[in-house]
């Protein structure tokens, strides 16, 4: 199998580079990139051979699969290319700000019985999963908070809240009744954002302070059973028949693992070659775009 990576930038160093230089027994890693010292890292420090300027070099060399890491503005036309080449994608969140483009790609991937896979890491990180699988869930509080960032409030929504959204929606066991929201703003940056969802018998309750003073996410799920609080993705917290316990990982587990990126590429990779999307965890994502898009076109931002 040929594996395409296109954009490799800071965060696909971080998160996704070690994953792939790991896995090269899965198949042959092709990269795009035209910036000559990312190149030359690809090459020296990483040891990858196949290193291309373009989407087009790699698809002429045959790739099966593509992971597209580029700014988001990107992604339609990148996505597309891929698509209409007959090569499955992964590619970073947003899959597009513009939700028409959103549901243009996934009907594209359907009519042609290609995999698109929308890199939500959270969905597969594996203290995010406990918390999926506890039955009767009630309340879902989920707060990302950054120190002092300066934002325009379109950036944040989708380049930062959108991982609460998308968990929120990940969480929720039942169809979503009702939806509100609140933006406060000042100088044209965003100061703060929440987000209420009600279902049924469920309620997600999502904010996000920018000058906060600290970089924090911290989830926090309600049940009949008890109480789970869940820190930076890591820590997790059960209060349950009064009495607390602590539960974190093992000394060797590495911060990609237990941030879900590993599992991320493992469950794309393990697709391509079954063909099959049943472990991509990609239910309701374009209810998650949609959510970003009603934040932002509410009337009014205070």
């Amino acid at each position: 199998m040929k594996f395409g990576v296109v954009g490799v930038g800071n965060i696909a160093k971080k998160a996704y580079l070690p994953s792939y230089s790991s896995r090269r027994n899965q198949g042959a890693f092709l990269f795009a990139t035209r910036n000559s010292l990312v190149q030359k890292e690809l090459r020296e420090a990483f040891g990858f051979s196949s290193v291309y300027d373009t989407l087009d070099q790699l698809i002429i060399e045959g790739i099966d699969a593509c992971f597209i890491h580029t700014a988001t503005h990107t992604h339609f036309q990148l996505v597309k290319q891929c698509l209409e080449n007959n090569i499955h994608v992964f590619v970073d969140k947003p899959l597009s700000e513009n939700l028409q483009e959103v549901r243009q790609l996934q009907a594209l991937a359907k009519e042609k019985k290609l995999l698109l896979m929308v890199g939500f890491n959270r969905r597969f990180a594996p203290m995010v999963t406990f918390l999926k699988q506890q039955p009767d869930k009630r309340i879902i509080h989920l707060q990302k908070n950054r120190v002092a960032a300066k934002q325009t409030t379109d950036f944040v929504i989708y380049d930062l809240f959108l991982h609460l959204v998308d968990t929120a929606v990940f969480l929720l066991d039942e169809p979503i009744k009702q939806v509100s929201s609140k933006v406060k703003e000042s100088k044209g940056h965003m100061q703060w954002v929440s987000l209420t969802i009600e279902t049924d018998t469920q309620l997600a309750i999502l904010t996000m302070d920018l000058v906060s003073g600290a970089n924090t996410e911290v989830y926090q799920l309600t049940t009949p059973k008890g109480t789970f609080t869940l820190t930076n993705l890591v820590d997790l917290q059960t209060q349950e028949a009064g009495e607390t316990r602590l539960t974190s990982f093992g000394d060797w587990e590495t911060t990609l693992a237990k941030r879900g990126f590993e599992q991320l590429v493992d469950a794309f990779i393990d697709g391509v070659k079954t063909r099959s999307a049943a472990n991509l965890k990609q239910e309701n994502i374009y209810l998650s775009h949609q959510l970003c898009e009603q934040i932002l076109q509410q009337p009014s931002k205070g």
